[in-house]
């Protein structure tokens, strides 16, 4: 059946539980627009953050869909002659609001969350416009401002889908830019990212492509030049114990400090040569 026929049965039946904001549309008849007094319009015309109250959910008839003052993206939904919530208008169409519809305390609350999935999409772009997160942090962050569940699990893939999280792309560039300005071992780097929520896979694959060769024994010795500087050491028996120790807080195995020392005190040997 039609969604937009005009059918007198309750809104929200056998509707599927998963939602459709991800797709932005937008058409000027598919709302029946009444104007209120300019007090009832005006008081709900906001579009802040402050105004993220969950509405009281019941079944009813919408009884008006109003344009709001000084945002004519936004709808202003009655239900029984009463405010319940402000909408957007690609949310209205696409769950073919109007006015005199019949609908449950179920359907509009999936016009609820799928118009908290338009606010928590812009508000996790802002998020992500400071720098790259993971997964784990983008639902930490969404839950920490106070969208459900199912709300921060439809960002996140909505996210993922245009590739702006990737948890195996984060990982990568984590290890990329710690060898090279701030050098740790791979344990310390597992955990790191461990702490970020990164996968096990994703974090074996991300020190695989970038520790080839050599690289965390070379990563090691650049921390123990950057940590004795211009100083003249001997290389006893107490100088070698702190220097593997410094090595050692960062994550780097006994095999490498090993090797990073003997390789540290060769160059120096050389450069006093």
């Amino acid at each position: 059946m039609n969604r937009f026929n005009n059918q007198r049965n309750a809104r929200g039946k056998n509707r599927s539980p998963k939602g459709s904001w991800g797709t932005s549309r937008s058409s000027d008849d598919f709302v029946e627009e009444e104007r209120h007094d300019e007090d009832d319009e005006s008081e709900h015309s906001s579009d802040s953050s402050s105004e993220r109250r969950i509405p009281n959910f019941r079944d009813g008839q919408l009884t008006s869909l109003t344009t709001q003052k000084g945002n004519p993206d936004r709808l202003s939904l009655f239900l029984d002659e009463k405010f319940l919530m402000g909408i957007r208008r690609e949310v209205a169409y696409q769950h073919g609001l109007k006015k005199g519809l019949d609908v449950t305390a179920d359907f509009l609350r999936e016009v609820w969350r799928d118009e908290e999935g338009f606010r928590a999409r812009d508000l996790a772009v802002k998020y992500l416009g400071m720098k790259p997160r993971t997964r784990k942090q983008m639902r930490d962050y969404l839950l920490g401002k106070e969208y459900d569940e199912t709300v921060a699990e439809r960002t996140i893939e909505w996210l993922a889908g245009y590739g702006y999280l990737d948890d195996g792309e984060y990982a990568r560039q984590w290890v990329e830019n710690r060898t090279r300005f701030r050098p740790r071992g791979k344990a310390m780097l597992r955990w790191e990212l461990q702490q970020k929520g990164v996968t096990r896979d994703d974090i074996d694959e991300a020190i695989s492509t970038e520790f080839e060769g050599d690289v965390e024994i070379e990563a090691a010795v650049q921390l123990l030049q950057k940590k004795v500087g211009r100083k003249t050491i001997e290389f006893s028996y107490q100088e070698r114990q702190k220097l593997a120790q410094h090595l050692a807080r960062r994550g780097f195995s006994g095999s490498v400090t090993a090797e990073a020392i003997r390789r540290f005190r060769q160059h120096a040997n050389l450069d006093n040569d």
